[in-house]
């Protein structure tokens, strides 16, 4: 079988208390999936700063005995060069520093390439062949682009985990502000790139990334879990730590928003998808960050519109402590 050539595009985060916990086990499913073919890793700023990002990335693959992967560290800041004010308190406290997990030192969690560098090489090494799975926001593939437009043909496909379009009445608003959601509020110029880019885009947004959906994993999955593998004692670790300091005030357990991406690169037959045309505001004063479906406009998304969430929350735990 022929395996899907992707890199992922993340701000990971590992026991670090208030970060969200979806973008280790996305990394994890990548790694264990036996239909990807996980080329690098690059890491952008989110949950915490893309440095520290890429010595939680480095110790996943570590674990998982899989250091011949190469990380890169990417944009610490979006393309209008100011950290959102937000990220700039959180980076300060706990969002900054190394958490109760122990990680590499940082002259061993990077290939000295910058992210939007190594995508470029590799987009060039394997044309028409790799997906992008971006995961957190998308500076380093928009950057990538600026500095080598020649490479938006030569990508397969990018598979994101973004926006928020109001499907769902309770849970397709925004996160970071009524309309946005925040992978895409933290560099809406950037994203916006992607989207005029012509790249074929897939987006699995908060509208089916959530509890009703039933894309959500609990203490109840990790019950009964085998320890025999270190992965799955990372896994469990990295679970743990969030059950117990969870990002949002909703703490029934942790949604699986960014896995979900990767489930889709490796079997889009997991969702249903509707063909759109999605357009990024990048300056309204209340609007800023919101993914605006267009009218009398060619499309250039597909928008992932239903999930069977509990298959697929039970499928991953499955390839990740199988």
């Amino acid at each position: 079988m022929s395996r899907r050539k992707i890199i992922i595009d993340t701000d990971p985060a590992i026991g670090i208390p208030g970060t969200d916990a979806d973008d280790p086990i996305a990394i994890m499913l990548a790694l264990q999936d036996p239909r990807l073919e996980l080329l690098a890793i690059t890491t952008v700023f989110g949950n915490c700063p893309p440095a520290l990002g890429a010595r939680c990335a480095t110790r996943i693959l570590q674990v998982a005995g899989r250091s011949e992967i190469p990380v890169a560290i990417g944009q610490a800041v979006p393309m209008g060069g100011t950290l959102p004010e937000l990220l700039q308190k959180e980076y300060q406290g706990s969002r900054g520093k190394e958490g109760s997990i122990a990680l590499p030192a940082l002259q061993d969690s990077h290939c000295g390439q910058h992210a939007s560098e190594l995508i470029i090489d590799l987009v060039r090494q394997h044309p028409g062949e790799i997906t992008l799975v971006c995961i957190g926001a998308q500076s380093n593939l928009a950057l990538a682009l600026i500095k080598a437009p020649d490479i938006a043909p030569l990508i397969k496909d990018v598979v994101m985990m973004a926006g928020a379009l109001g499907m769902d009445a309770k849970w397709g608003r925004g996160n970071i502000t009524p309309v946005a959601e925040c992978n895409i509020w933290f560099d809406p110029q950037a994203a916006d790139i992607v989207f005029r880019s012509g790249i074929p885009l897939a987006m699995v947004s908060l509208d089916v990334t959530n509890a009703d959906a039933g894309l959500v994993l609990t203490r109840e999955h990790l019950a009964g879990l085998n320890d025999d593998k270190p992965l799955t004692q990372l896994f469990k670790q990295v679970c743990a730590c969030y059950f117990d300091a969870p990002m949002f005030d909703w703490s029934e357990g942790c949604v699986l928003y960014d896995p979900l991406a990767v489930a889709v690169a490796a079997d889009a037959q997991v969702g249903a998808f509707e063909a759109m045309a999605i357009g990024i505001e990048t300056q309204g004063r209340l609007t800023v960050g919101q993914t605006v479906p267009l009218r009398d406009t060619p499309t250039n998304v597909q928008v992932c519109t239903q999930i069977d969430g509990h298959k697929i929350v039970s499928e991953i735990v499955n390839i990740i402590t199988g």
